[in-house]
């Protein structure tokens, strides 16, 4: 499949052939050579065994790197894939695949286990001791997050090598863990401390910067923040719920994990109108969210979760007006899995895409694109990764485990005049108030966003989000709904279209802003 596109040219979609293996729980990703990467899982005797080699783009060449089991540690977000730059490892979160001489011409192998900081296990609410693991282009350095009941901590350390094991040395909270502080020149007031945060998700700029997932202005979005400076940068800006963005290794082009082709499922309704300061609704509501426009699409529901192709300075300074390229499957019967990947060369991008599990037994495949017309570049030169010390904003680990949530309600000065407030207004149900708020003292704000939600995440309960929200002045908008979420017994979350008990739908309104508008009756089941 060709598409043609006025930016990029042509852009080739194919399938890359797999040699000899079945189309069941398949991961590929590109290697710093150029190669590909494929891990095979197969469940045999109640073990997980894999078979890993690396092989040619047209399905030629193959050598296996790994041929065992691999057991899936307690804490741990699965097994991953992520090459090092010098192309003679891998990590795959609590192992190093060792491989000699390389990934290329591999003659034999060591899994060699990695082991984490006891103080990561002491974090209260810790339920998973790693996501999204990543290893520097300086092949040392490692980034991880860390996902607890309360958000999201980032570590940062060096990866080691030490006798038969490596150990993370030297690691540091790299996110910011106070989202607000008491504010020293209104006294009852606080104030909000740069964000920086979400999953990490890639090493650019050389290794001096991250990519996350999780910041914005409206629900999540694709963050740049540096290691070395203060400097954080929104990358995408969508209505719904945006997610990963892996930048190419010239860092002009990425590809995206991104609901944005997909209004019925993206919760766009919920990210028209911009809201400040909403940290304590928002977060309740993160995790239902993602339910529906991601593991809800993989399940079953009819949308999808990209990948979007984009031009990464396009993306940053056009905002909501640049969409880019859809690349997921024209048929909806495949949907888009982690990792995304691209060639070193920048004119190639790889993902991993699967049937519905709905549908039974799932298939895998693994998906390119070729930008045709786009000639290949020299990536980003390597820079070695800033440690702790050279980290303006590191913070030991003992910052997470000593941290406790701040008293409530908590109120904050617009810079532009006005107040929110931030409370709970009864049990489970958490409350962000405008009154006459204004960032900028043009845009003023007035009205309330409330969620209800089950404060055990592992027992999921109904979960509304509704608002009665006026913007007005030199932008101008509304934000008048009610949603009801539902899992079922799958654990599967649904839009409630029926009625509440005070007569008005669950699931009802709409928001709208400087001419853009969503309803609430236009979101898939």
């Amino acid at each position: 499949m060709i598409i043609k596109n006025t930016e990029f040219g042509r852009v080739e979609i194919t399938n890359i052939p797999l040699p000899c293996v079945g189309n069941v729980n398949i991961n590929g990703t590109y290697t710093f050579s150029g190669r590909v990467l494929v891990a095979v899982r197969e469940r045999q005797k109640g073990e997980d065994w894999y078979k890993v080699f690396t092989m040619e783009e047209d399905g030629t060449g193959v050598c296996q790197l790994f041929d065992g089991i691999i057991r899936n540690k307690k804490g741990a977000n699965g097994i991953r894939w992520m090459c090092y730059s010098d192309n003679r490892r891998i990590l795959l979160g609590d192992y190093v695949l060792e491989c000699t001489p390389d990934l290329d011409s591999c003659t034999s192998s060591e899994l060699v286990e990695v082991v984490f900081p006891e103080e990561i296990e002491k974090i209260p609410g810790l339920y998973m001791r790693w996501s999204e693991p990543l290893i520097a282009p300086d092949n040392e350095h490692i980034c991880f997050s860390s996902l607890t009941r309360d958000g999201v901590y980032n570590f940062l350390g060096r990866l080691v090598r030490k006798n038969s094991r490596y150990v993370i040395e030297d690691i540091c909270i790299i996110n910011t863990v106070n989202d607000m502080e008491q504010d020293k020149d209104n006294e009852g007031f606080y104030r909000a401390n740069v964000h920086r945060g979400g999953e990490v998700k890639q090493f650019i700029r050389g290794g001096r910067g991250l990519t996350l997932a999780g910041g914005g202005t409206c629900i999540t979005e694709s963050t740049l923040q540096m290691l070395d400076t203060e400097e954080v940068v929104q990358i995408t800006e969508t209505l719904g719920y945006e997610e990963t963005a892996i930048f190419s290794p010239n860092e002009k082009y990425a590809v995206c994990m991104s609901p944005r082709f997909s209004p019925e499922t993206d919760c766009g309704v919920l990210g028209v109108v911009p809201l400040y300061n909403d940290m304590i609704t928002r977060r309740k509501y993160l995790r239902v969210l993602y339910q529906y426009a991601i593991a809800g699409v993989r399940y079953g529901r009819t949308g999808n979760i990209g990948p979007a192709l984009v031009n990464v300075q396009r993306s940053m300074s056009e905002g909501r007006s640049y969409q880019g390229v859809d690349l997921s499957d024209p048929e909806g019967k495949w949907v888009y899995y982690s990792p995304m990947s691209w060639h070193p060369d920048s004119t190639k991008a790889m993902w991993n895409e699967s049937t519905r599990a709905v549908e039974g037994t799932v298939n895998s495949r693994l998906r390119r694109c070729r930008l045709l017309d786009i000639q290949p570049s020299e990536p980003v030169r390597s820079a070695i990764t800033p440690g702790k010390d050279e980290i303006p904003y590191a913070l030991p680990v003992e910052t997470a485990i000593a941290r406790k949530e701040p008293e409530y309600p908590l109120k904050l000065k617009g810079t532009g005049g006005g107040v929110v407030i931030n409370s709970y207004i009864e049990e489970g149900t958490a409350e962000t108030y405008y009154d006459n708020y204004s960032e900028d003292g043009k845009t003023f704000y007035n009205g309330w966003i409330r969620v209800k939600a089950s404060e055990n995440m592992f027992q999921p309960e109904e979960t509304v989000i509704w608002s009665d929200i006026q913007v007005m002045g030199e932008h101008n908008g509304q934000m008048k709904l009610r949603i009801t979420f539902l899992p079922d017994r799958e654990f599967q979350v649904h839009l409630v279209k029926g009625m509440c008990d005070d007569g008005y739908p669950k699931s009802a309104g709409f928001a709208e802003y400087d001419g853009i508008r969503r309803d609430v009756e236009n979101m898939a089941d």
